[in-house]
């Protein structure tokens, strides 16, 4: 057996290096700058260009889909292997980094940035082991094709077109989850509300800019002197154990609360600002809007609403992502993550009878869930990968809440980076990884692409 592990060594220095200057750039969206072949903002166009030069630099061909995505070419074959990976990030808080979030710094044997680990610092994982397979001359029944995309975290349109462009690989995988192998994802599913509500003491509530991120500052202003509040304020904030803000805004209150960031496919590691700031304004308010939110929304699995499930794939997961109230309207963004099993009628018709009794307004998107065979050659080749070089036979091929480029494309299924047992603050602050286990998500996709293409 070829020993991986040392070849993956050998390319320690330079992935690392490239990760910190892929991450350099602040990939996140932005509208103001789109422009002909920047259709996701000029940092994004940016983050394509660094990704298709580093394939350029190492001798490969190279191909730019109109900004939207790219791809590299790494060896022969009349079939192809597709590793997926993205190149934008979610947003960064203004405060709780202990370091600039797009310097990528080197502490207790960890890389700490935006994107380190979801997903620039994985698809240079998956790109390098590709790169290490192409420099052992071993024979291969397929090339492999490293595509990466700028619109993952806001519905992955990138891909969506790069396939109207391109054709779908044979087989794939994603480095854009945990190991072991997935070979489900939950559906994904959005719930937009709105409507008008009547003060009642309530002059401006807003939290969050993704649906897919746990909010962690919420704002709010209620009218009546900061004074008032003091007291029963900082009682509710050491009653939860929560840091929070209060200061006079002209003739009325301003109350701001901190919570903690999460990914929107794990709400209940997270805590959730808007949720606990309503909790509050509840007992010294009068508005619907409070009390909608506190009858309905008030869990991380839908049981309020009436539409809690447990599947094959696990529970569904309920996260109240963004809140918009000014001058008496308001704006609500959910996102759920929903197992392929349940009743996703019976699911509409639940929040549409809670919006009803309140007099509000909803549209939704309802996504697809992924489902591959556990025991498809796919699944065995990763899995076995993953058991060869860490020894795991317990933990076994799993289903997931969070939603990759898998749903992209036929037959394929996210794989890695994250490891057990470790958290790598995906979507939070102080995002990082571990060096070694970097290295050896390397020296697993090493062995996954050599089960799945060598002859």
């Amino acid at each position: 057996m070829i020993d991986f592990k040392s070849e993956v060594l050998k390319i320690k220095d330079q992935m690392i290096e490239d990760i910190k200057n892929l991450c350099a750039i602040p990939s996140t969206q932005d509208d103001s700058t789109i422009a002909e072949f920047a259709p996701f903002g000029k940092a994004n166009r940016q983050a394509l260009d660094a990704m298709l030069e580093i394939g350029k630099r190492d001798g490969f061909d190279v191909e730019d889909v109109d900004g939207y995505a790219g791809h590299i070419d790494i060896g022969e074959g009349d079939e192809t292997f597709g590793i997926l990976g993205h190149l934008d990030v979610v947003p960064v808080n203004e405060v709780g980094w202990d370091s600039d979030p797009f310097n990528v710094i080197i502490k207790d044997d960890k890389l700490y940035g935006r994107g380190v680990a979801d997903d620039k610092g994985p698809l240079l994982a998956g790109y390098y082991a590709a790169k290490i397979i192409n420099s052992l001359n071993i024979p291969t029944k397929m090339k492999i094709r490293v595509i990466f995309g700028c619109n993952e975290e806001l519905g992955s349109s990138c891909v969506k077109y790069y396939f109207t462009k391109k054709p779908y690989p044979k087989m794939g995988f994603t480095p854009d989850a945990s190991f072991p192998v997935v070979y489900g994802e939950k559906a994904g599913c959005g719930f937009n509300i709105e409507g008008h509500v009547e003060k009642g003491g309530l002059i401006y509530l807003c939290a969050g800019n993704r649906p897919n991120i746990v909010p962690e500052t919420c704002e709010a202003v209620i009218t009546g002197n900061y004074k008032q509040y003091v007291d029963s304020y900082r009682k509710f904030l050491n009653a939860n154990n929560l840091v929070g803000e209060i200061e006079e805004e002209g003739n009325h209150t301003k109350l701001i609360l901190k919570g903690k960031s999460a990914h929107a496919s794990t709400p209940d590691e997270g805590i959730n600002a808007i949720i606990f700031l309503c909790k509050y304004l509840a007992t010294v308010v009068d508005n619907k809007l409070v009390d909608f939110i506190l009858e309905y929304l008030d869990d991380c699995n839908g049981k309020k609403l009436g539409i809690d499930h447990t599947g094959m794939m696990g529970s569904l997961t309920l996260n109240l992502g963004v809140i918009s109230y000014c001058k008496e309207e308001f704006k609500i963004i959910l996102d759920l993550r929903c197992p392929h099993d349940m009743d996703f009628d019976g699911m509409i018709e639940k929040f549409q009878t809670a919006c009803a009794n309140y007099g509000f307004r909803e549209n939704h998107n309802i996504g697809k869930a992924l489902y591959i065979d556990p025991d498809s050659d796919l699944i065995n080749n990763l899995h076995t990968a993953y058991v060869n070089v860490t020894g795991d036979t317990i933990n076994k091929p799993q289903a997931i809440g969070g939603g990759t480029y898998a749903k992209s494309m036929p037959n394929c299924v996210a794989f890695g980076a994250e490891f057990l047992g470790e958290d790598n603050l995906i979507h939070g602050n102080n995002e990082n990884i571990k060096i070694d286990s970097l290295l050896k998500a390397t020296e697993i996709y090493c062995h996954a692409l050599y089960n799945s293409i060598k002859v």
